[in-house]
């Protein structure tokens, strides 16, 4: 089994290879290549991701609330 590092930037364990350390004001981190790449896309695109992710987590959250069932009908039925 290849040796796992945590990219403290997306919050995922990921293989040694597919990972470089990272100077942050706080010290060197590990960061996978994915979110190193990602974050040199155009600002447009990011805040453009960052919308439609908003807007998924927004819908989740809804269906989660949905699906709660609340306590006053558990303890009376």
């Amino acid at each position: 089994m290849p040796e796992m590092l945590f990219c403290y930037c997306c919050r995922v364990h990921h293989p040694r290879e597919q990972m470089r350390l990272f100077q942050t004001r706080h010290g060197p981190r590990w960061r996978c290549l994915r979110s190193i790449a990602d974050a040199r896309r155009p600002r447009d695109e990011r805040d453009a991701f960052g919308r439609q992710q908003s807007t998924i987590n927004r819908e989740q959250a809804r269906l989660d609330a949905e699906r709660v069932i609340p306590w006053r009908s558990l303890a009376q039925g």
